[in-house]
Formats: structure tokens, C-alpha cells, sequence
């Protein structure tokens, strides 16, 4: 292969490489304590928590491990979590709520997209999650049938530590 040839190849493959590298470390700066930001968070027409806390403690290309602990409105806790695979198949999903399933799948740039349902089996919430460039804001969007029907929310989270 001509020294022409061989250079830009080479170039080329190692400036993939670095993207691979890029879009990997993007989906695992995720790792960490957050924490909710009410004033930049919005719920539609559901009642806002008073608080969140969540702990990434897994965030691979093909694995996640979190967990969540909150306060309703009116000042109920509740505790949902999951560890395991980021695959687009449904698996439990640790919650107050029994029979939950949740499905993961990620896109090329590193963010989450999830499906969650209920114990019937109906779609109970879609959304995803990014993570900003500085790796200091979570950003969570999505869809969630609640007590009004379906309602948008954007829940941004702050890192904690």
C-alpha cells in the first residue's frame, strides 16, 4: 500500500477511534450522586416531588445500575432502582410499585432511551436521559401516564459528588 494511501487511513481509523473513545467516556461521566433540581425541572400536569436523590453506580455500553429515592408532594418516600442489562428486553424494575419492567436500549452518543410498564403490561413511561458536556447536569425527558393521563416532564438533576 503507496505511503498516499496508508497515511489518510490510518488517520482516518484513529480519528474513529477516538470518537468510539469520546462517545464512551460521554455515557460514563454519568456515574455518581445526583440530585434534583425542582427550579429546572417541569411536570405538566403531575405534582412535582419535593426532592430526588439518585446514585448511578454502573453506566456502561451495555449495563445499568441505579437507584432512586425520593418525596412526593405530600411527603411520601419512595425507593425504585435496577442493575442490569441496557439490551431493548424488558427486565424487573425495583420499585414501590410491584410488577414494573423497565427496557433500555443506548444511542450511538452515549444517551439511555427506556420504556417502563406497569403490571398489566401497558406503557406506563417512555423518556431518556443525557448527561451535559461538563458531565455536571443529568437531564432525564420523557412521557408518564399519571392520575390526570399523560403528561410530560423533564426532571434535570445536579451532580452531588
Amino acid at each position: 500500500m503507496s505511503r498516499k494511501v496508508l497515511l489518510p487511513t490510518l488517520v482516518a481509523s484513529l480519528l474513529l477511534s477516538l470518537g468510539a473513545v469520546a462517545a464512551f467516556a460521554r455515557a460514563t461521566n454519568a456515574l455518581g450522586s445526583w440530585k434534583l433540581d425542582l427550579g429546572k425541572s417541569s411536570y405538566g400536569s403531575m405534582r412535582a416531588p419535593k426532592s430526588e436523590e439518585m446514585t448511578i453506580t454502573t453506566d456502561t455500553r451495555d449495563a445499568l445500575a441505579w437507584s432512586l429515592k425520593g418525596m412526593t408532594a405530600d411527603g411520601k418516600t419512595y425507593t425504585e432502582s435496577y442493575d442490569g442489562p441496557i439490551d431493548g428486553q424488558y427486565h424487573p424494575l425495583a420499585s414501590d410499585e410491584p410488577g414494573m419492567t423497565v427496557a433500555y436500549t443506548r444511542a450511538p452518543k452515549g444517551n439511555v432511551t427506556w420504556t417502563i410498564k406497569d403490571k398489566t403490561g401497558a406503557v406506563f413511561e417512555t423518556g431518556s436521559a443525557m448527561v451535559s458536556a461538563n458531565g455536571k447536569t443529568l437531564k432525564l425527558k420523557g412521557t408518564m401516564q399519571g392520575p390526570n393521563g399523560k403528561s410530560n416532564f423533564v426532571s434535570v438533576y445536579r451532580k452531588a459528588q
